[in-house]
């Protein structure tokens, strides 16, 4: 029994080790944590919840698969649902155990439609067959909405896939135990080796004491007991934890959404504007911008040398105006630049529904020295403002129309003095002055009517200080009338080009000319201070004879 404290030392050891060696090995967890779906039926679209790829630890991997070219679209819970309707489509949840995707089926009879390059949403992936998406970022309020071409199967599988952090606390302890118990062993087998080549020179008197030690002797063995893991019921399975839903209207687009949106736009209008393709204008321009374009194209069309409006600004975003709504039609606003023309803008886009494009519903250039106030944060967004809105210098509504009348009546206007001066109304007064003379001298005469334009075309929205910028469409309309003496009438000399546009150089009848002007105002919340005009686009769009 001399080796046996040592052997049994040494096996223990050895099972120990293995033990943590095993832990570390083949009993090792998975270095990922794995949920996937198999979708049958999954409908058109299919919606992943805030907070899904959120259940584990991040980063997180999706893997979507399907038939054909497929969209990952990304936006807040609240864009995805309105943009998602009632139309037909399926749910990721969470889990449904540890290794299965929760699905569920929604929606009703609502429209399909494909969301690709849809200007709603914040970013988009695409990819044939498959996509793959590698989030790490806090789950938010941000949803993701999938499709193939909106009316096929948006998808056939999906996994998500996450880091699996579990440990093995035991492995490196029982390791160094077993190799403690084997070293143990070893020196103890030494010293019984030993122990034995001392005493077999006196084997014969020991033998009797051997005999006693071998037949009262006690025998000890180590048994480790180790809890390798605790006994209990299943694990509770994670749930998504996105953030509350939003107090107030969230900001409408975020910058990268904003350039992104402003580049396709600008994209379409110099491609429109190379063919004058007025009904492919109309893609991606709305409002007053529409109507002062397809103007200008139409008189292009007739007078080779008629200049068309500046291109649309694109080089760069300076201020990223967004407004801040959950309601549609809506509007937000952008002041870019661009180096080659040397020209600031502000841009006015419009959105008729979720899922429509945004649209260039204004252009206006800013003024030489224009001071912008201060805007809220992109990120939270700025209120979108009545045309009758109070709490102002004027309502956005009065300003248009006060303006129209400074500019038909000078300093005469009884609202001259809520207005600061500003170039381009100097430049008006001039050129309004310079007219009359010219026409004097043949007893002509000239009149100028501004009016603001019909259907209250108007943008405003609130700015840092509880003030407001303003843009509105202004229609300007010159008649111009050759002398008339007891019956007979002088003739007028038409230039270009409303030369080119009426087809005759010279008319005894009326000359009518129509401008229209978009205009831009900071107005300053209930005080002293002036309203200023800060941006303006002013577009020669028709010509005619009348009696």
């Amino acid at each position: 029994m001399r080796y046996v404290v040592s052997g049994l030392l040494i096996v223990a050891g050895l099972i120990v080790g293995a033990i943590g060696i095993l832990q570390q090995t083949v009993w090792a967890p998975d270095e990922t944590i794995t949920a996937s779906a198999s979708l049958s039926e999954p409908g058109p679209l299919l919606v992943i919840e805030p907070g899904v790829l959120n259940l584990y630890d991040t980063p997180a991997t999706l893997t979507v698969q399907g038939e054909g070219e497929l969209t990952l679209s990304q936006a807040s819970k609240e864009n995805i649902d309105i943009w998602v309707g009632e139309t037909p489509h399926s749910r990721i949840t969470g889990l449904a155990d540890e290794s299965t995707l929760a699905v569920e089926t929604g929606g009703g009879e609502g429209e399909t439609a494909n969301p690709a390059n849809g200007d709603l949403f914040e970013s988009q992936l695409s990819g044939e067959g498959e996509i793959v998406l590698d989030w790490d970022s806090e789950p938010a309020r941000t949803a993701f909405l999938i499709a193939s071409d909106g009316e096929s199967p948006a998808a056939s599988s999906m996994e998500i896939s996450w880091p699996n952090h579990a440990e093995t606390p035991w492995a490196l302890p029982l390791m160094i135990i077993g190799g403690i118990l084997v070293a143990l062993g070893l020196v103890l087998g030494f010293m019984d080796l030993r122990r034995a080549q001392k005493e077999k020179q006196r084997r014969e008197a020991r033998r009797e004491r051997r005999r006693r030690l071998a037949a009262t002797g006690a025998a000890f063995a180590i048994v480790p007991v180790i809890a390798l893991a605790g006994c209990g019921g299943p694990a509770e399975l994670p749930t998504p934890a996105p953030s509350d839903p939003p107090e107030s209207a969230p900001a409408v687009v975020t910058d990268a959404q904003l350039e992104r949106v402003i580049t396709e736009i600008a994209d379409s209008v110099a491609a429109s504007d190379e063919q004058r393709h007025a009904d492919a204008l109309a893609a991606r321009a709305a409002g007053p911008f529409l109507e002062q374009r397809q103007s200008a194209y139409a008189v292009k069309d007739k007078s080779e040398d008629y200049e068309l409006p500046p291109a649309v600004a694109a080089e760069s975003i300076t201020v990223n105006f967004t407004s801040a709504t959950d309601q549609w039609p809506r509007v937000t606003s952008a002041i870019t630049s661009d180096s080659g023309s040397g020209q600031s803008q502000l841009l006015v886009l419009s959105q008729e529904n979720a899922r429509a494009d945004y649209k260039l519903w204004s252009q206006s250039v800013l003024l030489p020295g224009a001071a912008i106030p201060e805007v809220a944060d992109a990120r939270q967004g700025s209120q979108l403002l009545a045309p009758d809105q109070a709490g102002l210098k004027k309502t956005p509504e009065d300003t248009v129309r006060q303006y129209a009348d400074v500019l038909q009546n000078g300093d005469d206007s009884r609202f001259a003095g809520d207005f600061a001066e500003d170039a381009f109304r100097k430049q008006v007064e001039r050129a309004q002055t310079s007219q009359r003379e010219a026409l004097s001298e043949g007893n002509g005469t000239i009149e100028f009517e501004y009016a603001p334009a019909e259907g209250n075309q108007l943008a405003a929205q609130q700015t840092a200080d509880g003030g407001a910028i303003v843009t509105g469409l202004i229609t300007v309309t010159t008649t111009i009338a050759p002398e008339s003496v007891e019956g007979r009438t002088g003739s007028l000399t038409i230039p270009e080009p409303q030369k080119s546009i009426v087809g005759e150089s010279t008319t005894s009848r009326k000359l009518v000319t129509k401008n229209l002007q978009v205009v831009s105002f900071t107005v300053p919340a209930d005080g002293n201070a002036q309203i200023a005009l800060v941006g303006v686009s002013d577009v020669l769009a028709d010509a005619e004879l009348a009696r």
